[in-house]
């Protein structure tokens, strides 16, 4: 790992700066995160618009269902995200993301299950410093245990960090359903005198337009908890200052050049 080939600046962020960044980021690296969104979530959006449309499901079990596709979900923008850090979105190859979040799917279930009965048996405390558990899995390669462990030593003495990294994580995908749900009736409704051809969020319990936003928030919350992973690693590893000590080097050699 290049840190010198960073297309973000490595410094130390609140937790308001790696939401304002994320949205940012994503756009930066639209061609393969589009490519990756239409890979991963368009099969998703297909069956969940079957399960309403075909076999009738209620709201309330499609957006659990979801839910937990979408989780599972980041995990593909996450290894994107490690790779775009340090690559430009030009030499960035979908089909090697895809490759890599497939070979470590079955432990991400795995590890979103576990996750889920510690947020029920913990009532949620333990949901902070947890939240890193699928980063230190897909960009470190480390197993669930030690990933746990790894999670916690970074969440150490930054739980109110985590605590916000997590709150974004959660709600990010309802503001986008809602917005994009008033966005969309808005036009299908008082525009092209259509009705609400997918149901209505507010009245009907969910929409088509609503779950559509809820998919299109995945990569932007997968990278919320992306930047808030780097921010605590620059934090734990000192990335701030081993950048600041190599551009002295830089200055103190060209110095010396310029001297001779």
């Amino acid at each position: 790992m290049n840190l010198l080939a960073a297309r973000v600046v490595l410094r130390q962020r609140s937790f308001a700066d790696s939401v304002d960044l994320a949205l940012p980021f994503c756009l930066t690296n639209k061609r393969p995160l589009g490519i990756l969104t239409l890979v991963i979530l368009g099969p998703i959006a297909a069956l969940l618009a079957y399960l309403r449309i075909a076999r009738h499901w209620p709201w309330t079990e499609l957006w659990f269902l979801c839910a937990g596709v979408s989780l599972l979900a980041e995990g593909a923008f996450t290894v994107a995200l490690g790779e775009l850090l340090f690559k430009p979105p030009g030499e960035a190859r979908v089909r090697t993301f895809v490759a890599r979040y497939l070979r470590r799917l079955p432990a991400l279930v795995f590890a979103a299950v576990i996750r889920a009965v510690l947020l029920v048996c913990t009532l949620l405390i333990l949901a902070p410093t947890s939240i890193f558990v699928p980063e230190a899995m897909l960009l470190e390669g480390a197993p669930y245990g030690r990933a746990l462990a790894r999670s916690r030593a970074l969440a150490r003495n930054r739980v109110g960090f985590c605590l916000g990294i997590w709150l974004a994580a959660v709600f990010l995908p309802a503001v986008g359903a809602a917005s994009i749900d008033l966005l969309f009736n808005s036009v299908t409704h008082y525009v092209l005198q259509l009705g609400y051809p997918t149901g209505e969020l507010f009245t009907d319990g969910g929409s088509g337009f609503a779950v559509l936003g809820a998919l299109l928030a995945v990569p932007v919350v997968a990278a919320v908890r992306f930047l808030g992973y780097v921010d605590l690693r620059t934090r734990k590893e000192g990335w701030d200052i081993q950048l600041r000590f190599v551009a002295l080097a830089e200055q103190n050699a060209l110095g010396r050049k310029r001297a001779a």
